[in-house]
């Protein structure tokens, strides 16, 4: 799976992506709801379980996330803005912080977790799961962002549970556009 952080980074610290014209203003940028699209998953938790989870048509494809995600505007995320995100079922209503990363045009995404996210009730009825996630994402323009975001899983609990090699994570490579009216 290629990874698009470094790059990512190469790009956004030579001014790929900046909204700024000349050295004299500040970096700006307006926000706004963007459809997230995953197109690469690394699972080490269940040696590729999650992989349907998060892409149902298989490697190589892609998948839209459920529901659209709020990214902030620039100036607001100077001190960090939190607030509650829906990835997909079950990993709803997760409180995360994002906030300006370490070059203009990055955002960082962490979150305190989540505690007995019921894991995939279809197959494991059961199943617990603890979670957090964090993520980079580069702001690519006023429509456009991608970037890479690190699922952890710190317990999973109950008798249906599949074996995972906690702790563990799960990465996932993700596209966004612009949700426009």
């Amino acid at each position: 799976m290629t990874r698009t952080i470094v790059p990512a980074l190469l790009l956004t610290a030579c001014g790929a992506g900046s909204t700024t014209q000349g050295t004299d203003k500040e970096y700006s940028w307006a926000g706004g709801l963007f459809q997230m699209t995953s197109y690469a998953v690394d699972d080490s938790c269940l040696d590729g379980g999650f992989v349907p989870l998060l892409l149902p048509e298989g490697d190589g494809s892609t998948n839209d996330w459920a529901y659209p995600v709020e990214i902030p505007n620039w100036e607001d995320m100077e001190e960090g803005v939190t607030y509650e995100i829906d990835l997909q079922e079950p990993f709803t209503g997760m409180e995360v912080t994002a906030s300006q990363g370490e070059a203009k045009g990055q955002v960082n995404v962490s979150s305190a977790g989540q505690n007995n996210v019921l894991f995939n009730e279809d197959t494991y009825d059961d199943c617990l799961v603890d979670m957090g996630i964090d993520a980079l994402i580069v702001l690519d323009g006023a429509e456009n962002v991608h970037g890479y975001a690190e699922l952890r899983i710190t317990d999973a609990r109950g008798d249906s549970c599949p074996l995972f090699a906690t702790p563990c994570s799960v990465d996932l490579d993700f596209t966004g556009a612009l949700i426009t009216d």
